[in-house]
């Protein structure tokens, strides 16, 4: 009698506060509350006071775009050699790729969406040790006049984009950032890579290590735990040799201890095994040029069988 009078009280009020505290009665009841409070707290993530949305000024923003994704271009700061900004472009997308009806959902460029990719990276980062400079999102008004002084590189953007910004509220990602890191994407063009190799392995003795350090913890990592980290691959290398991602926007979990589909797994098992080849490559190109500065500390690497294993040191 009692469960059914408060169920029946429940499903009426309008509850103007959401920390409800049942004492007694059974789990049942308490399952039911639960849920119900979940379920009507995401309906509006940016009402909650632990998700709010908070603003930022784009005074900092330097205008000239330093490269573009398809629905983010990064900027640096105009004072924080240390701070980067990635703004979502509201403009024009590329014609050649328009988003496909099944991945509406990944491609909305909604203040949750880019939360929960903020969320899985602090997860790959706590449960992992693999650092991040995925920033909360902050939304900002972009002025008619921050639009016209905006600069883009030949190889910036496709050419069938014309505006890629325009004036209105946009969504805001401040990250971390250092004048000595170097971009590199799976798969990709590895040339500036192997450039931050000479110029900073001969000056960083760490470097090395660090790198090959890094490069086996990713394998193993994506190989076995975060598999979507495989998909267009991004990150961040450092002049230490250490690394950090720069964009997961294909992992649409906010948490990532949990397995993907069976479905999803097998599609992410045709993107795996490339991945882990490039690792390897990369190593390898890490310790040809260790050996060019290095000729006395000569390392060679043999490689395994096994289709998650990477080179090891064979000294």
């Amino acid at each position: 009698m009692f469960k059914t009078e408060l169920l029946r009280k429940f499903s009426k009020s309008t509850w103007k506060s959401r920390n409800v505290l049942i004492i007694g009665g059974s789990m049942c009841l308490l399952l039911i509350l639960r849920t119900s409070m979940h379920a009507r707290t995401a309906r509006r993530m940016d009402e909650h006071p632990k998700t709010a949305i908070k603003s930022i000024s784009l005074d900092d923003i330097n205008p000239e775009a330093k490269g573009c994704g398809h629905w983010k271009c990064f900027f640096l700061s105009k004072t924080n050699p240390n701070r980067g900004y990635q703004l979502m472009r509201n403009g024009d997308i590329e014609h050649y790729r328009k988003p496909k009806p099944e991945k509406k959902h990944r491609d909305s460029r909604t203040f949750e969406i880019f939360a929960d990719r903020f969320h899985f990276a602090e997860c790959v980062r706590k449960e992992y040790g693999i650092n991040h400079v995925v920033g909360f999102p902050r939304v900002a008004e972009l002025t008619e006049e921050i639009v016209n002084e905006m600069e883009f590189s030949a190889k910036a953007l496709h050419p069938s984009v014309v505006k890629p910004f325009l004036p209105g509220k946009i969504f805001v990602l401040p990250v971390h950032y250092s004048k000595n890191v170097v971009q590199f994407h799976i798969p990709g063009v590895y040339a500036d890579l192997e450039e931050h190799m000479h110029k900073y392995m001969p000056v960083n003795p760490e470097y090395y290590d660090n790198f090959i350090g890094e490069m086996h913890k990713l394998d193993r990592v994506i190989s076995e735990k975060v598999e979507c980290l495989s998909s267009d691959f991004q990150g961040f290398v450092y002049e230490n040799g250490m690394f950090s991602l720069f964009d997961v926007d294909n992992c649409l979990n906010p948490q990532c201890t949990e397995r993907p589909p069976k479905d999803d797994l097998i599609v992410l098992s045709t993107l795996i095994k490339p991945l882990q080849k490039t690792l390897i490559k990369l190593m390898q190109l890490a310790t040809a040029v260790k050996d060019e500065h290095f000729p006395a500390e000569q390392v060679r690497y043999r490689k395994l069988k096994s289709n998650h294993t990477t080179p090891r040191d064979t000294r």
